[in-house]
């Protein structure tokens, strides 16, 4: 119940932010384009001090918080796991069933297996009520551990600026993401409002 819970909830949020990435793209098109352009001018002072070295790539901006990897590998593969996922295949494989539902178990369950995500094995397995009262102590600490992950990168979401952006209701809050936006990305607002008034106006050139 808890591997399905927190799979629900990793699936309804994931799929809530990326309206909410959009939104804050659009929100902030401006912002993000000065990013860029800062990024470009560093990279060629660094060009320019350095010319016979490799310049050395700032790390690309990137909204999606909720992508953080954990640097340690999950365990590997318990037979039991292993004996769990060739009775979920025994009962959705295409070979064996024409259906597309439990096509789709099965193909879900061969996703869990590749990516280790062993919470979602077990709740594939549940959804098929099989049983797994066999499943050891060692086992079950490694669909645990699947567990926490997901529920890392539900926190991950959460603590997004996209995520945040979303949540904001009233002028003064938006104030205050906004302030911390500018000081989290290095936007000084004087240099941001000088670089705008001094760009070409994108209505300008197309005519």
């Amino acid at each position: 119940m808890k591997a399905s819970l927190v799979s629900m909830e990793l699936e309804d949020i994931t799929e809530e932010n990326k309206e909410q990435k959009e939104k804050l793209s659009k929100d902030f098109e401006e912002e993000f384009a000065f990013i860029e352009w800062l990024r470009q001018e560093e990279m060629k002072q660094k060009e320019q001090e350095s010319p016979e070295e490799e310049p050395e790539v700032p790390p690309d901006i990137s909204l999606d918080e909720d992508g953080r990897v954990e640097s340690s590998a999950p365990p590997d593969t318990p037979d039991e796991l292993k004996k769990l996922y060739r009775s979920i295949a025994q009962k959705t494989h295409p070979d064996k069933v024409q259906d597309e539902e439990l096509n789709e178990i099965f193909k879900l369950a061969a996703e869990a297996v590749d990516e280790e995500n062993w919470m979602l094995l077990v709740e594939l397995a549940g959804e098929l009520r099989l049983d797994i009262d066999f499943l050891s102590d060692e086992t079950l600490e490694a669909v645990e551990q699947s567990i926490e992950r997901n529920q890392k990168q539900i926190s991950g979401i959460k603590n997004s600026f996209s995520y945040i952006w979303s949540k904001q209701k009233d002028d003064k809050s938006r104030e205050i993401f906004k302030a911390l936006f500018y000081k989290q990305f290095r936007i000084k607002k004087e240099e941001f409002e000088e670089w705008l008034s001094s760009r070409p106006n994108p209505s300008s050139q197309k005519s």
